[in-house]
């Protein structure tokens, strides 16, 4: 990859979500720590001894879950940037707070009466509960449904694809309730109570309270006929935003270049060019404002169930006209949502490694102890680790996520969490959640299904690159995997296995897959040894 500074990390930026979550930072890799006498299947040794990671430190631990003898142990104290593995311990501390029988209730208010006519005199109030999907993905069997590559990740991956449920379930659900309650026409406004916690601008998203479609329009692109433009369909289809498009197909194996940009507010802008036989490419758009985005969506849901409203559907969520807090009468809800369990939830964020959801789990860990910032969430952290009968002190973590350089912690530390978990009453709903390699999630093609390992290795991953500008390259600062597997004997382990500083040339897709596949390979030696 020989280009501009600028243009590495576009392309690097292009990346962040995929691979388990990665983390971009434009400052370069630290110093490789001192070599030490690594203890690794000897097979592995052909590996890791590749020149492509002459500067790179390795970490391996594995041991026994149930008994806690380790097996194999190569730099397995030494700090690691966690990545998207991180989120295990975020997830974990949430699935005690909460059980994994939890479910979010949203409940709709009205503020006034309603007279013979089914007029409402009043105010509609949706009051939000931090349920982070709202119906758009419930399953008829009551599960939260995924896809291998989720929408969440359309921006790295030209491949994602979405899930068939309606994302505007849930609302659809509590708009038809407030019809059969007798409302017909709202003669004042709609309004979202979303005073469970400030939002947050973080990492390019907004961590908020409201949360339909994961707070996104997807953006569906059908190549038409070269030189032709090329279709979009967006979902949810909304007045809310105005879709521009100037996608130009062209011939078959041309680059792909699609830009989806927000030149002014409510207008969402695709440019480029998309290659003939690139099948149907989502894209997708961040909402800014969840609260607003959200109102808009329930009026429109409301006026499909024959409800009128007379206040104007766009524009901002009208919040000064919320009702004092908790004075809200059981006499006056008019609809209610239930959530899937909570465990369908952290399945959601470890499957497809949920990067705004697993940061909203530090604000419902505050919640849980009648708090509301991000810092009290991270604080609630340290305390479940205690919880756990872990030294909290070895380890550094800043977010949910996984997006910090501060986020650090060993091999051993994380199979400590991990035993412990296993030992928990909630061991089957986390064990549940993690992807499995060669299956599903983040993890399916991790290793190949033919693979020694495929559907015996339950684990996370994460991925941090970061851009060398002096030598106009990427650098893998992390990778990294941890969970559960299975020994050839049938021996249940716990496994963590992380590289550090791996730069990556030319083609960096390719590099970056060869790595996963190493790890992968790693994986396989440690389960013949086993």
């Amino acid at each position: 990859m020989r280009a501009a500074g600028a243009k590495i990390m576009n392309h690097i930026r292009s990346l962040v979500p995929m691979f388990g979550g990665l983390l971009l930072t434009a400052l370069a890799a630290p110093a490789a720590a001192a070599a030490s006498v690594p203890t690794i299947p000897a097979e592995a040794r052909q590996v890791t001894d590749a020149p492509k990671y002459r500067n790179a430190r390795w970490g391996l631990f594995v041991a026994d879950r149930n008994s806690g003898e380790v097996l194999f142990d190569w730099n397995g104290d030494q700090r690691f940037l966690g990545a998207s593995t991180t989120k295990l311990w975020a997830g974990a501390a949430a699935l005690d707070a909460y059980g994994p029988d939890f479910r979010f209730t949203t409940p709709v208010y009205r503020t006034g009466a309603v007279d013979g006519a089914g007029t409402l005199n009043g105010d509609l109030v949706m009051v939000d509960s931090a349920d982070p999907t709202m119906g758009g993905r419930t399953t008829p069997q009551g599960t939260i449904d995924f896809t291998a590559i989720d929408h969440i990740n359309a921006v790295a991956i030209p491949l994602a694809t979405l899930t068939p449920e309606n994302p505007l379930a849930g609302l659809d659900d509590l708009a038809k309730q407030v019809a059969a309650s007798g409302v017909r026409r709202v003669a004042g406004d709609v309004v979202i109570d979303a005073r469970l916690f400030a939002p947050l601008d973080k990492d390019g998203y907004v961590v908020s309270p409201v949360w339909i479609n994961d707070n996104l329009i997807d953006l569906t692109i059908i190549p038409g006929g070269v030189g032709s433009k090329a279709t979009v369909v967006s979902r949810p289809l909304t007045a809310a935003y105005t879709i521009e498009t100037n996608v130009t197909t062209v011939a078959a194996g041309a680059p792909l270049t699609v830009d989806v940009t927000s030149p002014r507010p409510g207008v969402i802008a695709l440019a480029g060019n998309i290659p003939a036989n690139q099948g149907p490419l989502v894209q997708v758009h961040q909402v800014t404002d969840p609260a607003a985005f959200a109102r808009t969506l329930l009026i429109e849901a409301l006026k499909r169930r024959g409800v009128s409203v007379d206040a104007n559907a766009l524009g901002p969520n009208p919040a000064a006209k919320l009702p004092p807090k908790n004075s809200y009468r059981a006499a006056a809800e008019v609809a209610k949502l239930v959530s899937p369990p909570f465990a369908e939830t952290i399945k959601l964020i470890f499957k497809t490694s949920h990067n705004q959801h697993a940061d909203l789990l530090v604000f419902l860990l505050a919640l849980r102890n009648d708090q509301t910032s991000f810092g009290d969430g991270m604080t609630a952290i340290r305390k479940f680790i205690a919880k756990r009968g872990i030294d909290p002190t070895p380890l550094s973590l800043s977010d949910g996520r996984g997006n910090e350089f501060t986020d650090l912690f060993s091999p051993r530390l994380v199979t400590t969490l991990l035993r412990a978990q296993a030992k928990s009453s909630d061991a089957k709903p986390y064990f549940q959640a993690l992807p499995i390699l060669g299956v599903d999630g983040t993890e399916k093609d991790t290793v190949p299904a033919s693979s020694r390992i495929a559907g015996k290795a339950w684990m996370k991953s994460g991925t941090t690159i970061a851009g060398d500008a002096m030598n106009q390259r990427a650098i893998v600062m992390t990778r990294g995997l941890a969970g559960y597997m299975k020994g050839k004997s049938g021996r249940d382990l716990v496994a963590a296995i992380y590289v550090n500083d791996v730069p990556i040339d030319d083609d960096m897709f390719p590099e970056l897959i060869k790595i996963i596949e190493d790890q992968g390979v790693i994986l396989e030696y440690v389960y013949d040894r086993t």
